[in-house]
């Protein structure tokens, strides 16, 4: 069959028809199959999320299959008589017609998917279309046989892609926890930034397993959220013997560092810990990976830093305020025209100093900070922390009182920075150090107002 003249509706109905009757007559095998397992329902918050049971069906064709090549007992005919159809219909297409030929003995060829191939059965795709189908409706077939013809047609129409919609559209992503997000926010330059559940239908929960906290089976995401940025695809077919050319595609050179520095002036702006999880580049929808009977997986992986010391279910964040958000953006989006490119450096500074964890977190983000005032301010002469105070108070006081009370809080200051440079010497000094906290919450508004003053 050619795709000149194929009939996407009359195949999706003849593939329909064959599925309702497969459906029905697997159901007893699949108790048979289930009986001696139990198999055991698993409920999280009152939720069933027991996953559909793709293993046994697959086992259960592959079973009927072999079984009618080399068996004698006929235990699994009426199965395979029901199984042939669907198999017969999918042939039918002409992206497997072209790949596979007419040799009605195979049933297995080669799918592509961005820089891989690996091999699939028409026995797998059956099992996608029957996990993915609408059990609320009807028509329960009706739209997964409808997006596994859009998936085929794909790889033989490279203008197909605008009729894919969401399954013809992967991303990149790079996933980060410590802010709560209600909605998609449109960053620009084609980028979003999207709340964890948005990114479900992308990402695996196990993906984040080694670098998030164990609560993540509990579903406790709301301080997750990902950068992404989408691009289209297409997968390729191609026959057992003669494997199909994937889509050849690397990330855009300047990703990583977007979402890094897009997480860091997140940071600051937010005054919150915002910590890299993992990185997932080349997530094809799962929902494509089912239909094309693939493994669901990233094209590249790479972990960051875990964050399960860090974590607790029970702790309760706020969404991001709109005007908090918009700003971000502004101020991102102008970074060619500002002081940002030079103020970088000191935006990843205080951003690492919310990050800073363990025994003496405390006064290694004293030490930031006061990397990221000498940095801001750039004193010259001998009396550092006096021009320090006088540099501050005048880009940011407004009153002789404002003044009076940056230049106390940077003294202070800079006599804790001194303790913990030169150590517990004295009784002094001890008690200087134990003021760390003081210090660090004291001066990082101030740090934070001069920084965003001037990258504005």
């Amino acid at each position: 069959m050619q795709i000149d003249n194929y009939d996407r509706t009359e195949w999706t109905k003849r593939l329909c028809a064959s599925l309702h009757n497969l459906e029905v007559v697997q159901r007893p095998f699949l108790q048979w199959y289930f009986t001696p397992s139990g198999y055991p329902r698993i409920l999280r918050n009152g939720r069933d999320e027991t996953p559909y049971p793709s293993e046994a069906i697959a086992k259960l064709y592959d079973d009927a299959l072999f079984e009618a090549r080399f068996g004698t007992t006929g235990k699994f005919k009426n199965l395979k008589a029901a199984l042939d159809p669907a198999r017969g219909v999918l042939r039918d297409h002409p992206t497997l017609s072209r790949a596979m030929g007419r040799d009605l003995k195979r049933d297995d060829f080669q799918i592509g998917i961005l820089n891989h191939t690996s091999m699939t059965t028409l026995s797998q795709l059956i099992v996608g279309l029957m996990e993915c189908q609408d059990e609320g409706t009807t028509e329960p077939f009706l739209k997964p046989a409808s997006d596994l013809s859009t998936l085929l047609e794909l790889s033989l129409v490279q203008a197909g892609a605008q009729k894919a919609e969401s399954l013809g559209t992967a991303i990149d992503v790079a996933v980060y926890c410590g802010a709560r997000f209600e909605e998609e926010v449109d960053l620009g330059e084609e980028y979003a930034l999207l709340p964890f559940e948005h990114l479900a239908d992308y990402v695996d929960m196990d993906w984040l397993k080694a670098v998030a906290a164990e609560q993540v089976s509990w579903r406790r995401m709301e301080q997750v959220f990902g950068i992404v940025r989408r691009f289209p695809w297409r997968p390729s077919v191609g026959n057992l013997h003669f494997p199909p050319e994937p889509e050849t595609r690397n990330p855009p050179p300047l990703f990583h560092r977007w979402a890094a520095e897009f997480a860091n002036l997140l940071s600051v702006v937010m005054s919150y810990r915002v910590s890299w999880l993992a990185t997932f580049e080349g997530c094809i929808p799962r929902r494509a990976a089912k239909l094309l009977g693939s493994h669901h997986d990233a094209a590249q992986t790479h972990k960051g830093r875990s964050i399960s010391h860090l974590f607790s279910p029970f702790d309760k964040s706020e969404f991001v305020e709109t005007e908090q958000i918009k700003l971000v953006k502004e101020l991102f989006a102008k970074r060619r025209n500002t002081e940002y490119p030079e103020m970088a450096a000191i935006i990843q500074r205080l951003a690492e100093a919310h990050r800073r964890d363990g025994r003496f977190a405390l006064d290694d983000r004293v030490l930031d900070l006061a990397i990221v005032f000498e940095r801001l301010f750039k004193p010259r002469g001998r009396s550092i922390g006096r021009e320090l105070e006088k540099s501050a108070a005048e880009l940011l006081a407004v009153t002789d009182d404002e003044k009076t009370s940056i230049g106390e809080q940077l003294r202070q200051f800079y006599k804790v920075r001194s303790a913990i440079i030169h150590g517990p010497s004295d009784e002094r000094s001890r008690r200087l150090i134990s003021q760390s906290e003081k210090a660090w919450q004291g001066c990082e508004p101030i740090a934070r107002a001069a920084l965003l003053k001037k990258i504005s």
